[in-house]
């Protein structure tokens, strides 16, 4: 049985009414040596870990015609970690973890409709699964964080999240509800979290209504009819667009497992890593001035990142939300339509094949 720590009224009437945030905050990860080769192979076990529940599922099936339910996958993941030769220590939480993505998984494939990504695959080398954590053995002091079966390490990356609920007595960490390690593309140690927190104090906003269009790259805001200047890509954009294009061509000079060639690479992922974290960094800006400003916002034409932005911050400051999909509203700049690529000798052959069996 978990007992509650004392809270404060305002976090109990946070949770009662549903206006709790889940907030997702990460940091880099500095292990020493020791604690880098614990983590890659820990990474690497939960890879054949799950390698090792996928294959035993599909077993079953082909003798039952059923597939392993969640406490049969829990269970063979605790009888695998009892059976493999490597004894390093892997936490707990990251092993049931693996065992409920695949049963989750499995689960996923059998409802109807059916999803696009199909039934799970085997994991090669170098796509290994993140590292669970609970928040019950992960402890924030100052510029370290203690990981089960980890120990301490330095972290970087600002500050906690403001204004975190208190939660059970288990949590180590005030607010955390649960963190994942990985590795990202420039082979650096991550921790991501996600904390519960208490609503913000919004103020109210300065326009009536705002409407945000997409045009591939180009963003354009329109507050109460009157166009606002949106930060654009900077000048480094052209550079770092030149500095990949360069990198991309060394790697096609360069020879498929030379040491060359992992430097190239490793190059071209930190560029590629910069490039996507400052596009965010511009979605973060506009959205957060466009919520802050309108009391409704309508899009047209937006996906993607900026969508997903646009969507909770709006629910967190009690904005209005409006998504139009389709052609344009009358009177709004047209979309340009898409060029139609250039026919070549294969591609009008085939054109040619596909009218003639349709009778055209």
């Amino acid at each position: 049985m978990v007992t509650e720590r004392p809270t404060a009224p305002g976090a109990r009437a946070a949770r009662r009414n549903g206006e709790a945030r889940y907030v997702g905050w990460q940091c880099r990860l500095y292990p020493n040596r020791t604690q880098a080769r614990l983590l890659a192979r820990c990474r690497e076990g939960l890879r054949e870990l799950s390698n090792a529940l996928l294959g035993a599922s599909n077993l079953r099936y082909s003798r039952t015609g059923r597939h392993m339910t969640g406490k049969q996958f829990r269970a063979a993941a605790q009888d695998w970690c009892g059976r493999r030769a490597n004894r390093d220590p892997f936490p707990s939480t990251a092993i049931y973890q693996t065992a409920a993505d695949m049963h989750a998984a499995f689960r996923n494939w059998h409802r109807k409709p059916r999803p696009a990504q199909g039934l799970p695959r085997f994991k090669p080398e170098g796509r290994a699964p993140g590292i669970y954590v609970a928040s019950a053995a992960t402890r924030f002091d100052g510029d370290r964080v203690r990981l089960p079966k980890f120990g301490w390490m330095r972290w970087r990356g600002g500050s906690l999240p403001a204004r975190r609920l208190e939660g059970p007595a288990s949590r180590a960490t005030l607010g955390m509800v649960y963190g994942r390690v990985w590795r990202d593309a420039g082979e650096r140690w991550m921790l991501s979290c996600v904390f519960e927190c208490g609503p913000l104090d919004t103020a109210a906003p300065t326009a009536g209504v705002a409407v945000v269009r997409q045009d591939g790259a180009r963003v354009a805001v329109e507050l109460d009819g009157r166009l606002v200047e949106t930060p654009g890509p900077d000048e480094r954009a052209d550079a770092d667009g030149r500095r990949l294009r360069r990198l991309q061509r060394r790697l096609g000079r360069s020879a498929e497992g030379s040491k060359r060639r992992a430097r190239v690479l490793e190059r071209f992922r930190n560029v590629a890593r910069d490039v996507r974290n400052r596009e965010r960094d511009r979605h973060h800006k506009l959205t957060t001035m466009v919520v802050l400003a309108a009391g409704t916002i309508v899009v047209e034409g937006v996906r993607g990142e900026l969508l997903r932005q646009l969507e909770y911050k709006a629910r967190w400051h009690g904005r209005q939300l409006q998504v139009r999909r389709g052609p344009p509203e009358p009177g709004a700049r047209e979309r340009p339509e898409r060029a139609r690529r250039p026919a070549t000798p294969v591609r009008s052959a085939k054109r040619e094949s596909s009218n003639e069996g349709r009778g055209v």
